[in-house]
């Protein structure tokens, strides 16, 4: 298993310095332990999650797979991408957690890549109800389909410690802060210094350390759903989305699943 994915999720009393978590259980190492038991500790743990942590590491790489492209709209590039993404990995892992005594234990899904190259973690999938709520409170937007079909895989996802894709229960919350973080600015333009509502940039991702997001943007359709650009905190300014640039170079991008490849590329750590 990866180094890191070791460090991360590394066990350590209250007392002691560091560490993210004081309880790690790694289901895919302890196979003994039964779901009545571990539903009861960890209600956010999927069955489906749980079945996976029985399998052997090649079948967890393959099912997770195939489960990602049934979940999400078909396209050329992406499914190829998909597959070399998966091609890369070393592990597809499962993990409960608790930060101190008395948290709820969380359930996360992990992605190895192989060479000790890092590690992509993500959440458990939002329910039907879950979207259902994020669409009503987003109603004046249709949020794009492919971004609602990943929320069904992870609701909330990130590139080793990456602050990431933000889970559909905050979104409404971030895009408030947001909001009010512009209001205290100067008027926001676009490349061309056309002006820019704010109000119609949704936060889906945000950089660790950093003020900047990925965004959809209510006012650019190019594939008949809302694409999504860059806004940076640092320089107060949106990518250029009209740019002949390829989009990784200028992070404007068509649709959702065209970011994913973005952010799915190989990372160092």
């Amino acid at each position: 298993m990866d180094e890191h994915i070791k460090a991360f999720f590394q066990s350590t009393p209250d007392e002691s310095p560091g560490g993210h978590f004081r309880k790690v259980i790694a289901l895919h190492e302890q196979q003994e332990l039964k779901w009545e038991e571990l539903h009861k500790m960890a209600p956010s743990l999927p069955r489906g999650w749980y079945e996976l942590a029985l399998l052997t590491t090649q079948d967890r790489v393959e099912f997770t797979r195939d489960f990602w492209l049934m979940k999400l709209p078909y396209q050329p590039d992406f499914t190829n991408f998909l597959n070399d993404f998966f091609n890369s990995l070393c592990e597809v892992a499962v993990f409960i957690t608790q930060q101190k005594f008395d948290d709820p234990f969380e359930t996360h899904m992990v992605y190895g890549l192989k060479d000790d190259r890092g590690f992509f973690r993500g959440n458990p999938p939002a329910s039907e109800n879950a979207i259902n709520t994020l669409k009503a409170q987003f109603a004046e937007f249709v949020l794009p389909n492919d971004y609602l079909a990943f929320l069904q895989i992870h609701d909330g996802f990130y590139k080793y410690t990456d602050t990431g894709v933000t889970p559909s229960r905050k979104l409404l919350q971030k895009y408030r802060e947001f909001q009010q973080h512009l209001d205290q600015l100067e008027p926001l333009l676009s490349p061309d210094d056309n002006p820019v509502d704010p109000r119609r940039l949704i936060p889906f991702y945000e950089s660790f350390g950093f003020p900047c997001y990925q965004c959809f943007w209510g006012e650019w359709y190019p594939e008949h759903e809302m694409g999504n650009i860059y806004y940076s905190g640092l320089t107060h300014t949106i990518s250029d989305h009209k740019s002949d640039t390829s989009s990784p170079e200028n992070m404007s991008f068509p649709t959702f699943l065209d970011w994913l490849m973005f952010y799915l590329e190989t990372i160092k750590v």
